[in-house]
C-alpha cells in the first residue's frame, strides 16, 4: 500500500509544481507625480464595463525593437490624473504610433494616440494626460505600432490610487 500512496503523492506534487509557474506576477505601478502633456493626438471616449478592469498579457518585443513608456499618477485626489509618457527605446526608429487606453473604475473607456509626425520620429517625452482618472483602481493599456512589425501591447496594468504616497 505504501508504494501506491507514495506514487499518488509524487503525482500530486508534480502537478502542483507544474501549475505553480502559471501565476501571473503583479505589474508594478509607475511613479507618482505629474508631467504636462507635450504631445496631443486624437481622443475618443466609449462606453465600457467593470469587466474590462482586469489586465491581460503583454507582448515584449525583441530588445532591438523595444519601446519604453512610463505611467504616472497625480497624488492630488481632486485631480487624480494619469499621464503616460513615451521614453524612447531601441525601437524608437520603428515606432509609428502609440495607442493609450485608460479604463477608469467607472468603466468609461478613453483612448488617446500619439502619432508619428510627418517630419520624423515621435519625440521622446511626448505624453498624454487622462483627466478622467478616478481615486479608485484604473487600468492603463499601451499598444505600440511598429513599422513592418505591427502592434505590440507593451503595457497593461492596474493603477490603484490608494497605493500612491
Amino acid at each position: 500500500m505504501a508504494p501506491k500512496t507514495a506514487a499518488g503523492l509524487i503525482t500530486i506534487l508534480l502537478a502542483l509544481a507544474l501549475f505553480a509557474g502559471c501565476a501571473t506576477p503583479a505589474i508594478p505601478s509607475g511613479g507618482g507625480g505629474t508631467q504636462a502633456p507635450t504631445g496631443g493626438g486624437s481622443q475618443s471616449t466609449g462606453g465600457g464595463s467593470q469587466g474590462n478592469i482586469y489586465p491581460g498579457p503583454v507582448v515584449t518585443p525583441p530588445e532591438s525593437f523595444s519601446v519604453i513608456v512610463q505611467e504616472s499618477r497625480n497624488p492630488n485626489s481632486v485631480h487624480p490624473d494619469i499621464t503616460v509618457t513615451y521614453r524612447g527605446g531601441q525601437g524608437q526608429y520603428l515606432l509609428k504610433k502609440l495607442v493609450i487606453v485608460m479604463i477608469p473604475s467607472t468603466g468609461n473607456t478613453v483612448t488617446k494616440e500619439i502619432d508619428q509626425p510627418e517630419s520624423g520620429q515621435i519625440p521622446v517625452g511626448a505624453s498624454v494626460k487622462f483627466t478622467t482618472a478616478t481615486t479608485g483602481v484604473d487600468r492603463v493599456i499601451v499598444i505600440a505600432t511598429l513599422v513592418k512589425y505591427g502592434d505590440f501591447k507593451i503595457l497593461d496594468m492596474l493603477d490603484d490610487y490608494n497605493s500612491h504616497p
